[in-house]
């Protein structure tokens, strides 16, 4: 069997000094420098701020100070969230299309029916934040995939077999506690503690409403088309900005149809040059140019305050004014940008269109109840008592790891996929300095093989580091200076692996400029990174499962005491080093795990029982055990 290796990745990038700097990581390409710097931008207007407060201060219309220093606070925080909203992605973070779940139904009438039979609620001992309510004792009220359209979804009471009821929070409207139950970390805890011997829950009462489209309208526009609009059935979508990180769209429409968009009716994605689905980090509603204009007539304002030559119903005319002038030049359009974690390559939009004659769909819903007990030692008395849940509909794993097409990244896939993001941290306060200001991360898609590993594990082991080179301006080595003072000992740089920090990171490096003889402007080096290209993958039909796998409804169940997977001889501990993964599939790809519980045999080491549950659809599956790693 093949083991993961270790394959050399060549970085070649500029080091800068501005703030959120973003380069691919092909060989050779330096990263361009941010013409605006970013951390002057929030000083200057940091600064235009305290001014102004100073100013109200010594205002004797105080009125008018209060109308000012209201508009003044208001528009602050909306210039601030428009900075880091420009601003050039901070990280690499990929996803799955909004509306991937149509694909997996014949439309959307049958995609709503499963989600409904996807709703279930499961009770068990294994809720650590219901431990100081009762025990850890606690339920789930879980859904197989989030619906994409317009719907309500209301859970009201919980009941007992003796015909009680518990009163359930409605979350939703962000209530989190009844006098029953309190909502915490996505558990439901029990406030009282109950036995087996007690009254058992049963089910679940709730309420859903949707409304389905009429149609679903996509667009499609790429750096080119800045400024084009294309029509499609009467409505109308225009590219106003085309950046890096992001774009900007004006929705309008021919004079007989609605604009009737609610705020998830406009799905507005980006892909890379790949097509990857780059996750969106940021949302605005209005033209950056409005919170530009309300500052620059404030200012004026300001400055006749100062004179004394404005009353403050003169300027809150003036500010009417001037939002009904922003609020006619926009019309009845819609402007919508969004920001990525990534570099966009082409901007989808689709349109959800929805009309007095759309669909409506209500359901009154009781979830029966799944009781887990206490998890104990693996006995056919035990396995007889964990409940068998219906699932007669399958749920399929959106996972974008366990849906990519590549299993794990060449090396020319690396210089061209990775991707690297520098940051630079000039800050003066000593109260707020970082131990380096300089720091490289490094990002890559998804591949098959993140089932098995966590990125930080990926490169920069502690025996195999990355080799770096720093050069300056004109291209020459530059090395670490000498220091007398307590910085001593601090290295000039040094390479980390990814942290709860930055979790989508599989490393970064750090320096610090002013330990170098000459500013470096410029690193080359070799990182290492840890490749497994060679997954192993064993198939096995429902009615071919080997010795120690079982079948029983949609619960699968797996005895390693009997079944030996293929990595069993090298592995010292099952409970840690189990390095097998269960996957099922049918016709139509991998169905979700709905839950896994495992037990251990009595009196032999950790040798484990574990049972699977899945959205199984027994006519067209089979099930897998995929995966075997080791270094």
């Amino acid at each position: 069997m093949k083991r993961m290796k270790w394959a050399a990745f060549k970085i070649v990038m500029g080091i800068l000094g501005s703030v959120m700097l973003v380069a691919g990581c092909s060989g050779g390409k330096e990263v361009e420098q941010e013409q605006i710097s970013v951390r002057k931008q929030f000083e200057q207007l940091e600064a235009t701020h305290e001014a102004r407060y100073k100013l109200l201060e010594n205002l004797e219309d105080t009125e008018l100070a209060r109308l000012l220093w209201e508009e003044q606070r208001a528009n602050y925080f909306t210039m601030l969230n428009l900075i880091s909203f420009h601003m050039t992605p901070g990280e690499f973070q990929y996803t799955q299309p909004q509306l991937l779940r149509l694909q997996d139904y014949g439309d959307m009438a049958e995609m709503t029916e499963a989600y409904l039979q996807s709703l279930l609620a499961i009770s068990s001992h294994q809720h650590p934040h219901c431990m100081r309510y009762s025990g850890n004792h606690g339920f789930v009220l879980r859904e197989g995939f989030e619906f994409p359209f317009r719907y309500r979804l209301i859970y009201s009471h919980m009941v007992f077999d003796d015909g009680n009821t518990l009163q359930l929070p409605d979350v939703a409207n962000r209530q989190q506690e009844t006098p029953d139950v309190i909502h915490r970390g996505g558990s439901y805890c029990y406030k009282e503690v109950f036995s087996t011997d007690d009254p058992q829950p049963t089910k679940v009462r709730g309420e859903f409403h949707a409304e389905l489209p009429d149609n679903l309208i996509e667009f499609e526009f790429s750096a080119e088309d800045i400024g084009k609009t294309i029509e499609q059935n009467g409505y109308l979508v225009t590219l106003l900005e085309f950046e890096q990180g992001r774009y900007a769209i004006e929705i309008d429409a021919v004079e007989e149809k609605s604009l009737n968009f609610h705020s998830r009716d406009v799905v507005a994605e980006a892909v890379d040059v790949h097509g990857e689905y780059i996750a969106w980090r940021a949302t605005e509603r209005e033209p950056t140019t409005r919170a530009h204009r309300i500052h620059k007539l404030l200012e004026e304002l300001f400055q006749r305050a100062e004179q004394g030559t404005i009353s403050t119903e003169d300027a809150l005319r003036e500010l009417e004014v001037l939002r009904d002038t922003l609020l006619e030049e926009q019309g009845r359009k819609l402007f919508l940008s969004r920001a990525f974690n990534g570099i966009v390559d082409k901007a989808r939009i689709t349109l959800m269109i929805y009309s007095e004659e759309s669909e409506s769909f209500s359901r009154e819903l009781e979830l029966p109840v799944y009781n887990f007990p206490r998890p104990q030692v693996a006995n056919e008395v035990n396995l007889n008592a964990l409940p068998q849940i219906s699932a007669a509909t399958p749920v399929y794993d959106a996972r974008a790891e366990l849906n990519a097409s590549i299993v794990e990244l060449d090396a020319q896939q690396m210089q061209a996929r990775v991707r690297m993001v520098q940051w630079h941290e000039d800050i003066e306060s000593p109260d707020l300095q970082r131990e380096y200001t300089g720091q490289i991360g490094w990002f890559y898609p998804p591949v098959q093989s993140d089932i098995f590993m966590q990125r930080q594990d990926r490169a920069g082991a502690l025996h195999v580091l990355g080799e770096f080179e720093f050069y300056d301006e004109q291209g020459d080595p530059v090395e670490a200076r000498e220091m007398s003072d307590a910085n001593s000992e601090k290295l000039a740089f040094e390479y980390k692996p990814g942290s709860l920090e930055y979790p989508r990171m599989f490393g970064r490096l750090v320096y610090s400029p002013e330990r170098f003889t000459k500013p470096p402007v410029r690193v080359k080096g070799i990182l290492p990174m840890i490749v497994a290209p060679n997954i192993v993958k064993d198939s096995y039909a429902i009615d071919e499962l080997p010795a120690g796998m079982a079948l029983n409804g949609n619960q699968l169940m797996i005895d390693y005491a009997v079944f030996e997977p293929r990595e069993v001889a090298e592995v010292r501990d099952e409970l840690t080093e189990r390095r097998n993964k269960v996957f099922v599939k049918d016709a139509n790809g991998y169905l979700t795990e709905i839950k896994k519980e495992t037990l251990y045999h009595p009196h032999s080491g950790r040798t484990a029982v574990d049972v699977y549950y899945f959205t199984v659809n027994r006519s067209r599956s089979r099930f897998g055990i995929r995966g075997i790693l080791r270094l």
